[in-house]
């Protein structure tokens, strides 16, 4: 699904361990690739120390790296057999993998730097994080204003969407869907009742200028801040998920494929991509409405030992509204199934004015998340989306 170059080989990139350093540079644009035998100096961002005020909680389940076994031994608990007691245990399991104590390892606040630090150390912890966990939660990122703003932005999305849908007579919410999938060029859904809704490159230009440009300057110097080097990182694509009521868990995943095979080399590299999510609803809403989960540090792993073996270990992300979310593309996770439809979740006062409303959601409320990915400017995304566009006859 990525290329850097389909002539370039890992040992000519890499070639033995004393040339690696400069050869990595050439593509990273930092000697940020360390190996044992040649530890990052202090000055090195990679080799950053979490933040003393987030300390990792002691209780931590540590990642497991061996004693492979079958993800069927790993899976969550089950739940009762009474249909009714399913999602409350689902929701009880998500409240308790998800206590502060294990989200504050990977947590901080923008409003701890305003007046201590500023941007320059924000950004440093955040490098930090990233590299030790893969993951980091920016709480209050947005304000209230750009929060309204890009909701109503998605909002009118998943309206025009779900209109075309209807006029073609295509199911498209979970209730009604069930199983099926379906792509066209602007949207897919791969998962029972998850839309993912693509933002064309013919009209990213206008999609940006509808997004506040606060929030926009805010990812730009993250992802600078991230994935630094001797050019800026590229924005990849913009898109918008659609969590409809009922939908299911999807399965665990990367986001793509290791960068050059399984060969315990893409574990040491430094973060070439990066996926930034954006809280639209109350954190106490999104653990109803299915947050995503994460295997914290398995960006450092390989990737078929984390879903044998570590699954069990992973954490809901549960972003309130103004709150990003960034992580590691290389980061296992999962979107879990939205309970709103049995569970009680009250839609806004906006949405609930509307008479499509339960047309649109099954009866219940839809997560939206606007996402964005960005990665340095040698990656290449092969997004898999259909060639034909929902509007054609």
């Amino acid at each position: 699904r990525y290329q850097i170059s389909t002539s370039t080989s890992t040992m000519n990139l890499f070639g033995n361990s004393t040339a690696a350093p400069s050869l990595t540079e050439s593509i990273f644009g930092s000697s940020s690739s360390s190996t044992a035998d040649n530890p990052p100096s202090n000055n090195d961002l990679f080799s950053k120390s979490i933040p003393q005020q987030r300390p990792p909680s002691k209780s931590r389940k540590r990642p497991r790296t061996g004693n492979k076994i079958s993800t069927d031994a790993k899976e969550k608990p089950s739940v009762p057999e009474k249909p009714s007691e399913a999602p409350k245990q689902t929701l009880h399991c998500r409240q308790k993998q998800s206590q502060d104590f294990i989200l504050d390892q990977f947590t901080i606040s923008t409003i701890d730097y305003q007046h201590n630090g500023g941007d320059d150390e924000l950004f440093a912890d955040v490098r930090s994080l990233m590299k030790h966990h893969g993951l980091v939660i920016l709480r209050n990122a947005l304000s209230e204003k750009d929060v309204s703003t890009i909701t109503t932005v998605a909002d009118d999305t998943q309206r025009r969407i779900c209109d075309a849908l209807d006029a073609k007579k295509i199911p498209y919410n979970s209730s009604k869907a069930d199983e099926e999938t379906f792509v066209y060029k602007e949207l897919a859904v791969r998962c029972k009742g998850r839309m993912d809704v693509r933002i064309f490159d013919e009209v990213a230009s206008a999609t940006k200028q509808e997004l506040p440009s606060s929030f926009m300057e805010l990812v730009q110097n993250l992802s600078a801040s991230i994935l630094h080097g001797s050019e800026p990182p590229s924005l990849v694509y913009s898109g918008w998920i659609f969590s409809h009521p009922g939908s299911a868990d999807q399965p665990w995943h990367t986001d793509g494929s290791p960068l050059f095979g399984n060969n315990g080399i893409n574990e040491s590299l430094p973060s070439y991509a990066i996926n930034i999510f954006v809280g639209l609803h109350d954190a106490d809403e999104l653990m109803v409405l299915g947050p995503t989960e994460f295997v914290a540090g398995s960006h450092q792993m390989d990737p078929e030992v984390v879903m044998d073996t570590m699954i069990d270990t992973a954490v809901p992300a549960v972003i309130g509204k103004g709150d990003v979310l960034l992580y590691d593309y290389r980061v296992c996770h999962r979107g879990t199934s939205n309970l709103s439809s049995t569970l009680s979740v009250a839609p806004s006062e906006a949405v609930e004015e509307e008479d499509d409303h339960a047309k649109h959601t099954g009866g219940g409320v839809v997560r939206k998340v606007l996402y964005q990915m960005y990665a340095r400017p040698w990656f290449k995304e092969h997004l898999n989306f259909g060639e034909k566009s929902l509007y054609d006859e």
